[in-house]
């Protein structure tokens, strides 16, 4: 086998690890709060050990913040540069509106929330949820410095990635209390997120004055 060939085959085998695990957290969340799902548990559905899930994930958190991440990253493609005319806010709510959320993300958040409602569930899978929607917003910050004009403010960055990854936590939180948890994420469900995540955003572009 050459060289070429094996890195060929290691990094197929590193993306059937990869999917392994996904499939593994998705089957276990199904059954079960996220919260309460932990890596051995993970690992032993996916076939692997311990050892071999922490090669590629820090923990459960991780993990959830790389498949949100790599549903949420095409939009950030999407965007382009930011105009210094132009709010960031609205740019983003522009792109909204043409671009749809990919299905496969709100699936994951319905799926993530299936036994919120669970007693004793919903405290610690907030805590779990703001921890991943803190990782994005870290994810964010860094895009937009690439994307808007240079020399802007840090600060300014920084809190603008952390208002965008609030709306989506807040449109995310009313969507999934509005919707039957056995319900299907179809196009109606796509557009009611839309909906909320809209709302969210053009109350921060409008410094929440009252409506």
């Amino acid at each position: 086998m050459t060289g070429t060939s094996a890195l060929g085959r290691r990094e197929l085998n590193k993306a059937r690890t990869r999917e392994a695990i996904v499939t593994a957290l998705r089957g276990l969340v199904a059954q079960r709060p996220v919260d309460q799902v932990t890596v051995d548990q993970i690992a032993e559905a996916a076939g692997i050990s311990r050892r071999t899930f922490f090669n590629y994930f820090p923990g459960v958190a991780g993990l959830l913040s790389e498949i949100i991440g790599s549903h949420t990253e095409r939009l950030a493609d999407a965007l382009g540069a930011l105009a210094g005319g132009t709010p960031p806010i609205e740019s983003v709510r522009t792109l909204l509106s043409s671009v749809s959320l990919p299905v496969e993300l709100l699936d994951w958040l319905a799926v993530l929330n299936l036994h919120a409602a669970d007693q004793g569930a919903s405290d610690s899978l907030l805590a779990l949820e703001r921890s991943i929607w803190a990782d994005r917003g870290a994810w964010l910050e860094s895009e937009l410095t690439r994307r808007l004009p240079a020399g802007t403010d840090e600060l300014y960055v920084a809190t603008l990635a952390s208002t965008i990854m609030s709306c989506f936590a807040a449109a995310e939180q009313t969507w999934i209390a509005g919707r039957d948890p056995q319900a299907p994420v179809d196009e109606t469900a796509v557009t009611a997120f839309h909906t909320e995540l809209d709302r969210a955003l053009a109350y921060a572009s409008a410094g929440w004055a009252p409506t």
